[in-house]
């Protein structure tokens, strides 16, 4: 890529502080899309392509093969007795419950988490170099939740799997919340937030983080009493976050 820079020196900076600026576009020359460097940070405008675009494709990749990869864990299910009989079969199913809840519950959160990066996406104008690190952190925990959804659908009596399964959903949420902070304070927003709505944005953001931390204790008592507190609370603190919602929020 194309980079064009400006440097300036005076004799008591020393020789590596540099500052640049964008080249004018009235002076009849044409400039085609470069990476810009502001204070030494390298941004990427939506528009550059196919470098901003990548982005998106690859984080749409690692969702749906995580998605994906929960199903995996579905197999036939080893049946006693007749297999022809009927009873036999619902047996052998009823065994693959705590499997069918897990893989229930992770597809649903990741699918929602999924959604919402979609419209954090659209709302962003530029990325920097921190945002793609703390961007591939995210994707991380999110392309490591098919293991703790299969351990708590092979385990599902046992507390650790419930809170290894509660501490990877907390990361996915923590991390959601840092690309929000770090988006609004290195201006990459096509739109900054206000004041107001960037606070809701980021309670928003938080209330599955604190739900998974808060329910954690519940594992102990039984993982399906903690899975099944998630889906009590989260409609609750959904629609007690939707009635705070700023006239001007988006």
């Amino acid at each position: 890529m194309a980079t064009v820079r400006a440097v300036a020196q005076d004799a008591d900076e020393p020789k590596s502080e540099k500052s640049t600026h964008t080249p004018a576009y009235g002076d009849g020359r044409s400039v085609e899309p470069v990476q810009r460097e502001v204070d030494a940070v390298t941004f990427w405008e939506r528009g550059e392509e196919p470098e901003f675009g990548r982005i998106a494709f690859f984080t749409d990749a690692v969702f749906a093969i995580a998605l994906t990869l929960l199903v995996l864990d579905l197999r036939l299910p080893r049946m006693s007795g007749n297999p022809n009989d009927s009873a036999s079969i619902l047996n052998a199913l009823g065994d693959l419950t705590p499997k069918f809840v897990s893989f229930g519950v992770a597809f649903a959160l990741l699918a929602k988490y999924w959604m919402a990066n979609h419209r954090f996406f659209a709302r962003i104008g530029r990325f920097d170099k921190r945002y793609l690190t703390i961007c591939m952190c995210y994707l991380a925990t999110v392309a490591f939740l098919p293991f703790p959804t299969s351990l708590i659908g092979e385990y599902e009596s046992n507390p650790i799997s419930g809170v290894l399964f509660a501490l990877s959903l907390a990361a996915v949420s923590g991390l959601e919340t840092v690309l929000l902070w770090h988006a609004q304070r290195a201006g990459l927003m096509q739109t900054p937030a206000s004041t107001q709505v960037y606070r809701w944005q980021v309670v928003g953001s938080m209330i599955p983080f604190t739900m998974f931390l808060v329910t954690i204790p519940l594992a102990f008592v039984s993982p399906t009493l903690m899975l099944l507190s998630w889906i009590v609370i989260a409609p609750m603190a959904g629609r007690w976050a939707h009635r705070r919602k700023p006239a001007d929020a988006t």
